[in-house]
């Protein structure tokens, strides 16, 4: 008898990190070199009197630029979900995750623009109240609203891309059924 407490072999089997909800995140370009990017960006205001001068109205572009590529988010997602033909869903739902799976980086993106902009703007309302002398508290308020606004910018980047190879992909299903339905239907023709 087969021990019940044991996971079935197909679970037994490790996924690499890679290919893991987080693994998936970390390790995708819009992170890697956006987040750190960001970081080091947010030592202009922290090191330079000039530019920490205009930190305010620079952390208000930030906030302003992340809802609009969440707005951009939204529109690309629309698309994506124009192309949800039944064929092209009943695909996804072959594929691990399915449909939700495809739609988290959307999701995510968006979470990144949203809080982002709630970031900047509350860095810009804090701004005036950092003392001068004090280098880290600077960068500590401009990292995170520069550090997500880079991740969102190339996040949506992506997603256009994404969106691309969506249509790509539906425009070869859709010829593959043109192609089997035109065989069948000359098939059946034929044998009348």
């Amino acid at each position: 008898m087969a021990d019940e407490s044991a996971p079935p072999a197909s679970t037994a089997e490790k996924t690499p990190w890679r290919y893991t909800k987080w693994g998936s995140i970390v390790l995708s370009p819009d992170f890697y070199i956006g987040v750190p990017s960001g970081f080091a960006l947010a030592l202009l205001p922290a090191l330079n009197k000039a530019v920490a001068g205009m930190a305010t109205t620079v952390l208000i572009a930030f906030g302003g630029a992340l809802v609009a590529m969440a707005a951009v988010v939204v529109a690309v997602e629309t698309i994506f979900v124009t192309l949800l033909i039944p064929e092209y869903q009943a695909a996804f739902e072959r594929v691990g995750g399915g449909i939700k799976a495809a739609a988290r980086p959307y999701v995510l993106v968006a979470w990144v623009c949203a809080v982002g902009a709630l970031v900047s703007f509350a860095a810009a309302l804090s701004w005036p109240g950092i003392p001068q002398d004090t280098w880290w508290l600077r960068w500590l308020a401009f990292a995170p609203p520069s550090a997500l606004v880079a991740w969102g910018l190339l996040g949506s980047a992506q997603l256009v891309s994404l969106g691309a190879f969506h249509l790509e992909q539906r425009s070869i299903l859709i010829k593959a059924i043109r192609e089997f339905r035109s065989r069948r239907d000359g098939t059946s023709h034929n044998v009348s």
